[in-house]
């Protein structure tokens, strides 16, 4: 069974010119992440705009990843759906194209949180791979306390929490005080992974376009070099940021991956805008700041 834990990408969908999926650029993302060094991808979540796809464009996403990262790489899908017989179908489809895992936040716009664990039962039931909890109000307009997070990964027979419930560190503590066994993910592109690392997370799930920094991050934490960890989150914060804000920030994630030769177009669905001139005066500025030259070599963070 893939160990869920570590530095896991999570793909964005590419586009192309034409707003057909473009499945060479995904193909080129998995082998570049390959080549970043990361533990395994995550595809179909809320960066991946899974809402925004047909269902045969999230099969085409779905069958050229499997096929990209077969004996490479494990990956994890995301099958959330307002409805859990939909949840289901998702879950099925995704262990029969060889998933590791699957990722399911709550249902949108959930009014009673008590609900949460029938959805996830229903939902999961009969699962064949391990279920990860996503705790993403941004998305789904529900905020889970950690009674009702327990209660979801009791109910999926979940041990793994992608949280991005911000301030994230401060829950991470609540939940493992509750459950020290449980395995937690940070997420919201990388902010605040060094601090999320310190309450005892178990690493990063985000789209980040350089996730050779958050495993350098994380691989110094476990060292026990709280002062390496500490310093390239601090060199490289001012881009993490940049590139986290909302709603513009896929586009321009998307544009650096595509400076990094990877994806043919920056281009995102629904409205989530390409970055217009000024940000992208913005993001060589900072880019030169933190002494980044895309590049679709994986990084060798200095020293």
């Amino acid at each position: 069974m893939t160990t869920l834990r570590g530095t896991w990408y999570i793909s964005p969908t590419p586009f192309t010119d034409q707003n057909h999926v473009d499945e060479d650029s995904l193909t080129r993302l998995v082998d570049a992440a390959t080549e970043w060094g990361v533990d395994g991808i995550t595809i179909l979540g809320v960066m991946g705009e899974a809402a925004d796809l047909t269902a045969a464009e999230r099969d085409s996403v779905l069958t050229t990843v499997a096929r990209a990262a077969s004996g490479r790489l494990p990956f994890a899908v995301g099958c959330s759906a307002p409805s859990a017989a939909v949840v289901r179908a998702h879950v099925a489809r995704a262990v029969e194209a060889g998933a590791a895992a699957v990722m399911i936040s709550a249902p949108t716009l959930l009014r009673d949180t008590d609900q949460i664990a029938a959805f996830y039962r229903a939902a999961t039931t009969g699962s064949e791979v391990p279920v990860i909890v996503q705790d993403e109000p941004a998305a789904t307009g529900v905020t889970l306390p950690v009674s009702a997070l327990l209660a979801a990964l009791d109910a999926s027979g979940s041990t793994v929490v992608k949280l991005e419930d911000p301030p994230t560190p401060p829950k991470i503590s609540k939940l493992l005080a509750a459950r020290p066994e449980l395995t937690v993910f940070g997420g919201l592109g990388g902010v605040s992974a060094y601090g999320e690392l310190r309450r005892g997370a178990a690493g990063t799930m985000t789209g980040f376009a350089y996730p050779e920094i958050l495993r350098d991050i994380r691989l110094a934490h476990e060292s026990g070099d709280l002062a390496r960890a500490a310093a390239v989150n601090d060199r490289y914060l001012p881009y993490l940021v940049y590139e986290g804000q909302p709603r513009v920030g896929l586009g321009i994630r998307k544009e650096v991956l595509r400076r990094r030769g990877v994806l043919a177009t920056a281009r995102s669905r629904a409205l989530n805008p390409l970055p217009d001139e000024t940000t992208l005066r913005e993001l060589d500025e900072v880019l030169a700041r933190v002494g980044l030259v895309p590049s679709a070599a994986a990084l060798q963070v200095p020293a």
